[in-house]
């Protein structure tokens, strides 16, 4: 009590040598953990006790000491630290200044993340990094999203390496609360990436998250609210144009007209499907965090909650957060750990189906209906099943909990000398389950429900998974700066083990009723898996540079997987590079060039996409026999298995410029970049001396070899201006650009062209082609020379042989743009910030698959461009004469019908937010409160007819081909920012 009556309040201002306050600056008694941090002015206030040290300090800046004496306002001026304010980014294995860096290395902060708010934080990337394409399934919620660096260079995954604060992620960053990241950093060349060997060759992304600063306890409170609607919904047939449309179609086709449009039983039935299917969709995001710590320990916890509803009826998506991070140090001796626990439950959506406008939903009783084959064109169509029933019925979700952290002990043994160890983890599991109780939604004319409509039988699917991936670092750094040579130094092991286990329940029929209520008599399918896998590795990296002029660093890691055979267990992934900063020669002296600095690098990375086991053969059976009368039982190889596997290796080049002007108010940075994989896995066709029998098409039981090669070349462009220019106003600007050329060079030998993307069920062929000399996945079919006379596409000789065949087939184009870009602009004034965010690309083409579908699959409705088709009366059209599938003159074969071009111009972001003033903050107690709001996708300019130019295919092959039937998502969003 004493001790209490004696402290006293101790205030000032912590400013830096511009006399601009420092916000969030540390202010620490030293030898407690009593402290405080500066607010937007600057300022402080901390009651401490008589004759003690406050410690400042702040990132960038010197720390000062200063004892406290008879005066209670104490005012500090912290300068700047030359080498601290260096900026500094997260590589492999370690930190290092950017001004260093000798390979390309892109960084995005938590501020660009946090300002537009997504379900995947990897979506929040696009646009914003040059050579980094984004993936994502349109407006679907809880979408995953694939993330490309620098191009696809492998037929297995395409996705980067995820490393979580030191721990790899299993599930990308599907799983991560943007609210918890510190930074990104894309690592894209082969010098950034090669210390991770193996594992990198797609690139590697890296996520730091917030961790706490010494100082007194803040708490942030971050709160949203936002609604999505629909970008883009196309305009379909009423009843009314859709009964004479059909009608038209059955006397071009020849038969009669379906009984339902000339003497409908509905006649005042007018469903409008799209506005059925569409429904209110809010989103809240809410999450919470404490931070803080003392002289030798931090502290960082934080919640996080989201719930999107989907745009779509019967769809929602939600993920629980939590994370904990923290750290102690004394002496030499330092400790930190990291946990996240990521909690996903998603109603899955299906097709966004628009049947036709005659159909009702719902029957005079109120029952949902289903109209039957009296609705279609053509009866042999099938039945008008009612599509929204089975989604009311059904009871479906995908749930996924994963856990993923890290702990790290590190010795400072001498002088620069420190060894560090390190264990993480990342756990992840999986449930899917799907039950459809028996239901019916049409009846006989005596009351018996129809069972060719519904589900007459109650059936059950289930699958879980299990993957957990560990790992053990133990690596020892050197970091030393003498006579202007500095050296950074790096040897390391690393041991990985990973376990998988999947098992599934498929379809269970015949539970009878709608309840479940056992299986012992019940016809399914039960199947499992259980495989594990492990790494060994050993690496070492060394940088050098002289006074940050002259910089090299080299780096090797040599892998040894479990998943190839023995001979061929071991790949060494080499790198090596080099830089100039010009301007720090003493020579140098512009006054519009503050920065030259020029870069060079050549790394070796490798890939192992394979399963394991895939050295071994394995034994398919019982297929029974009968020889000379005698009944055998004997078995087959199931798959053909090659000991003969290796390494995938990417070889890449990157060079790079990087200037600054203006004292570096304006920054440009060039790179071009050359990446050739060879070597990759690839499967092939065998005679059939081989004993092996694969059905037509199928690549399931084909073997894999080392035979493929595929080049990506590229430039990026990155720009940036960043200026306070008055004492109110300040603005920052960033361009970026990037070019890709993909091709494939080789598949190797026995190994035929790769098709995928057919369609749909009436299509008998595919729209996509990967050989050599064309980029993967280019869109492959028939040039169409104008209309017969009947209507009928004419398409191409162009062999010139006279007939129209499948080597008539050429290529139509390719899915990857001819360069993407991106413009970020965000300006303040005063307490005011206004974010403007731009998107898109240019010059690749989409292959609009939907076009059929709303063209000609007449189960569906159809858009109004259908009535523009060809007739007798109205020649002068692109589309041709509407028939059934079975007359309609090769309407479903692809060809460049199909073919649209796929650029687009986006405001991805749009959001002002307004800084609450001091004035108002000390009357709250706050120390920061910011409100907010803001639109995603506000407009697009495009010429493409789908529902949107960013199609949903993740796949490989097929990626460009747009089957989706999901628009995406215009989100208005409401929101704050608060720390106390």
């Amino acid at each position: 009590m004493i001790a209490l009556a004696q402290q006293k309040t101790i205030t000032g201002t912590v400013i830096d040598t511009r006399h601009e306050p420092v916000i969030g600056a540390s202010v620490l008694e030293k030898g407690t953990s009593n402290g405080t941090i500066t607010n937007l002015d600057g300022e402080y206030s901390l009651k401490v006790s008589p004759g003690a040290t406050l410690v400042f300090s702040y990132i960038g800046y010197k720390t000062q000491e200063i004892r406290v004496s008879a005066n209670t306002n104490i005012n500090v001026t912290l300068a700047e630290d030359a080498e601290q304010l260096q900026e500094v980014v997260v590589v492999g294995y370690g930190v290092q200044k950017k001004s260093s860096l000798t390979g390309s290395v892109a960084s995005v902060s938590s501020k660009e993340i946090v300002k537009q708010l997504s379900s995947n934080v990897a979506s929040t990337l696009q646009g914003r990094t040059p050579g980094v394409d984004i993936l994502q399934q349109a407006g679907v919620a809880g979408a995953d999203v694939n993330i490309i660096i620098r191009g696809a260079a492998s037929f297995g995954a395409t996705e980067p390496l995820y490393v979580i604060d030191g721990a790899f992620s299993n599930s990308g960053l599907s799983s991560l609360n943007p609210n918890d990241i510190e930074s990104i950093e894309v690592l894209k060349d082969g010098a950034a990436a090669a210390i991770y060997g193996s594992r990198a060759a797609n690139g590697v992304v890296l996520i730091t998250t917030k961790r706490g600063k010494s100082g007194k306890p803040v708490i942030e409170i971050d709160g949203s609210y936002a609604f999505q609607t629909p970008t883009n919904i196309p305009d379909f047939l009423n009843a009314t144009q859709w009964r004479e449309f059909a009608n038209n179609v059955a006397d071009n086709s020849g038969i009669a007209h379906a009984p339902e449009n000339d003497n409908p039983t509905y006649p005042d039935t007018n469903t409008d499907w799209a506005k059925e299917w569409i429904q209110y969709a809010p989103m809240w995001n809410l999450n919470a965090s404490i931070s803080g710590g003392g002289e030798n320990s931090t502290f960082s916890t934080s919640l996080g909650y989201l719930d999107q509803t989907g745009m779509t009826i019967y769809s929602d998506y939600k993920r629980y957060n939590f994370r904990v991070n923290s750290s102690y140090k004394k002496g030499i001796f330092s400790l930190s750990e990291n946990i996240a626990i990521t909690h996903r439950d998603k109603t899955p959506t299906t097709a966004f189906n628009i049947s036709l406008p005659t159909l009702p939903i719902y029957d005079s009783e109120g029952r949902f209906f289903s109209g039957g084959g009296d609705y279609y064109i053509n009866p042999e169509d099938g039945k008008a099943q009612n599509k929204i029933a089975p989604l009311h019925y059904t009871d479906r979700y995908n749930k996924v909990t994963d856990i993923i952290g890290a702990i790290t002990a590190q010795l400072d043994l001498w002088d620069g000398l420190k060894y560090k160890f390190s264990f993480s983890g990342n756990y992840s599991n999986s449930h899917n389950y799907t039950h459809t109780p028996e239901y019916y939604t049409k009846w006989n004319e005596d009351g018996t429900p129809d069972q060719d409509y519904g589900s007459p039988k109650n059936s059950i699917s289930e699958s879980r998974g299990e993957e957990f991936t560990y790992t053990i670092d133990n690596l020892l750094t050197y970091n030393k700066t003498f006579s202007g040579h500095s050296i950074d130094a790096l040897v390391g092991t690393s041991w990985m083990r990973e376990y998988n286990r999947n098992m599934s329940l498929a379809t269970i029929n015949d539970l009878g009723g709608t309840e479940i209520t056992g299986f012992s008599s019940v016809d399914g399918k039960i199947s499992a898996s259980d495989s594990n896998a492990a790494l060994l590795s050993f690496f070492a990296r060394l940088n050098y540079d002289y006074k940050d002029r002259y910089l090299l660093s080299a780096s090797i890691r040599r892998d040894e997987s479990s998943k190839f055979y023995k001979d061929n267990r071991v790949g060494y992934f080499p790198s090596v590079s080099a830089g100039w900063n010009a301007h720090q020669e003493s020579w140098f002296a512009n006054p519009v060039v503050s920065k030259l600095k020029i870069r060079a690098s050549y790394g070796e990375l490798g890939a192992n996409f394979l399963s394991p086991y895939n050295f071994d053969a394995i034994a398919y059976g019982p297929i029974p026999y009968t020889l000379g009368g005698v009944r055998y039982t004997s078995g087959r190889a199931a798959y053909l298995k090659s000991r003969e596997l290796k390494w995938e290796t990417a070889k890449t080049t990157d060079i790079g410029l990087e200037l600054g002007f203006l004292n570096n108010d304006l920054t440009v940075q060039v790179d071009y970049f050359v990446k050739k994989n060879v070597d990759l896995l690839a499967q092939i066709d065998l005679n059939l001396s081989s004993g092996q029998i694969f059905e037509i098409n199928s690549s399931r039981e084909k073997p894999y070899v080392n035979s493929a090669s595929v080049k990506n070349t590229g430039w990026e462009f990155l720009v940036n201006y960043r200026k306070q220019l008055t004492k109110d106003f300040s603005i920052d600007a960033t361009l970026n650009l990037s070019t890709l050329k993909n091709e494939v060079l080789s598949l190797g030998d026995n190994v035929q062209p790769i098709t995928s993307g057919a369609m749909s069920s009436s299509f008998s062929d595919s729209p996509s082609i990967t050989k050599p000399g064309e980029a993967i996945g280019s869109f492959y079919g028939y040039k169409i020379n104008g209309f017969d006379a009947d209507g009928n596409f004419i398409f191409a000789d162009t062999d010139n042989n006279g007939s129209v065949d499948a080597n008539d087939k050429v290529i139509l184009g390719n899915p990857i743009p001819d360069f993407s870009y991106g413009l970020n602009l965000t300006m303040s004034y005063k307490d005011f910030d206004l974010t403007m965010f731009f998107q898109g690309v240019q010059g690749n083409e989409i292959f609009n698959q939907k076009k059929y579908t709303y063209y000609f699959d007449y189960s569906n409705n159809c858009v109004t461009d259908v009535l523009n088709a060809w007739t007798k009366n109205n020649q002068n059209t692109n589309i041709p004469i509407m028939k059934t599938q079975n007359t309609d003159g090769g309407n479903s074969l692809p060809s460049e019908f199909y073919i649209e071009d796929g650029s687009y111009f986006r405001c991805k972001n749009l959001q002002l937010g307004y800084n609450f003033p001091k004035s108002i903050l000390n009357k709250i107690s706050f120390n920061k409160l910011r409100v907010y709001a803001g639109v995603q996708n506000l407009f697009t300019i495009t010429n493409y007819s789908g529902y949107d130019p960013e199609v949903s295919s993740n796949a490989l092959f097929s990626r460009g081909i747009d089957s989706a039937s999901y628009p995406n998502a215009r989100t208005f969003t409401f929101g704050f920012n608060a720390s106390f």
